[in-house]
């Protein structure tokens, strides 16, 4: 067919001859979509993303291996990939332009939230005293740095950002690591809110009533619900950024040298390798996200993720209810229901 020239970010004219333009179009903005869910859930950046494209897939993958080696850290994220892609995207995952398109979307995604949280979204995120200083980077560095984890130099090593000392990640913090208030600030939720809701997404977040747009807003257009570890992570991230002096969000901040990237792998493998563990406080993290995003969300077991503890209490009883109901000790013969409708017959 014949060829246009190709637009910024219109990749499916590179797509094969084979594919009519129709399709081949459609089928860009849909990789596309999944390439902005995948930014959202996932994972802020790919752990290379030159592999990521060109990797045979694992179908016995086993994600508890996840943290074994780079490699089975970028078939992890490969699995997540291929769940997102549209189901015809996925035989052509290995052709340049849908690859193009998934990173298209990322990018997008990437940078409108990074403006939003910096611009419109701003006002939600930090109070008035913190507002003052948003202007320079010079006016953040110096008002925030001990809040995302700012380490000064001393004699025998240089200075630092602590990834886990950083007490913009607790809702209290006491100087040292603790996991059961790891990952609370209310700032993190206010984040992620923006990014599924909108810029206004913090709006009674914490309430019965939390804001919802009457625009399509991500959580809906993706389906989103429940709160997963990358998202978290995300969170966290992005918290940090924020209050940074960095004037770009890059995979390494252009004033602080933080390595945003190493960042996220650093969250979320605690928060997966926890996962996979079943440690409390990763189960007790998950249903606090989900009882402010999600709080109908069904557990496993029936009873709400997040819900209170009246309800759960409930489930409970219930659920003893029916395992102990008393069985049939001799279930009645066929032939006794016979007579019986012959007798009333």
């Amino acid at each position: 067919r014949p060829r246009r020239r190709r637009k910024r970010f219109h990749r499916a004219d590179d797509a094969p001859a084979s594919l009519d333009s129709q399709n081949s179009e459609t089928l860009e903005d849909r990789t596309r979509k999944a390439g902005r869910h995948f930014l959202i859930d996932e994972g802020l950046f790919f752990i290379d993303e030159g592999a990521i494209w060109s990797l045979n897939v694992d179908d016995d993958f086993d994600y508890s291996t996840e943290f074994n080696s780079k490699s089975t850290r970028i078939q992890a994220q490969l699995q997540d990939v291929i769940r997102l892609l549209p189901d015809d995207a996925v035989s052509r995952r290995t052709e340049e332009w849908i690859g193009d398109a998934f990173r298209d979307g990322m990018g997008s995604q990437r940078s409108a939230t990074a403006y939003r949280l910096r611009r419109p979204s701003l006002k939600h995120l930090a109070d008035a005293t913190d507002l003052k200083h948003f202007t320079t980077s010079s006016d953040r560095f110096e008002n925030f740095k001990q809040r995302i984890g700012y380490v000064p130099a001393t004699d025998t090593a240089g200075a630092y950002y602590s990834a886990f000392k950083a007490p913009i990640l607790y809702d209290e913090f006491a100087g040292e690591i603790d996991v059961d208030h790891l990952f609370r600030n209310p700032l993190l939720l206010n984040i992620h809110a923006c990014i599924l809701r909108g810029a206004d997404g913090p709006t009674n977040l914490f309430t019965d009533n939390p804001y919802r747009p009457q625009a399509p807003y991500m959580e809906k257009i993706h389906n989103i619900t429940r709160t997963s570890t990358g998202a978290i992570a995300n969170a966290a991230v992005l918290a940090i950024w924020l209050y940074s002096a960095d004037t770009k969000f890059l995979e390494r901040g252009n004033e602080t040298n933080i390595n945003y990237r190493k960042r996220y792998r650093q969250y979320v493998e605690e928060l997966r390798k926890g996962l996979t563990a079943k440690k409390a406080w990763v189960d007790a993290l998950l249903n606090y996200w989900d009882g402010v995003f999600f709080p109908d969300a069904d557990d496993d077991d029936g009873a709400a993720r997040g819900a209170g503890d009246g309800e759960n209490a409930e489930m409970e009883s219930v659920v003893d209810a029916f395992a102990n109901a008393p069985s049939l000790e001799t279930p009645p013969a066929v032939c006794s229901y016979v007579i019986c409708v012959i007798s009333y017959s």
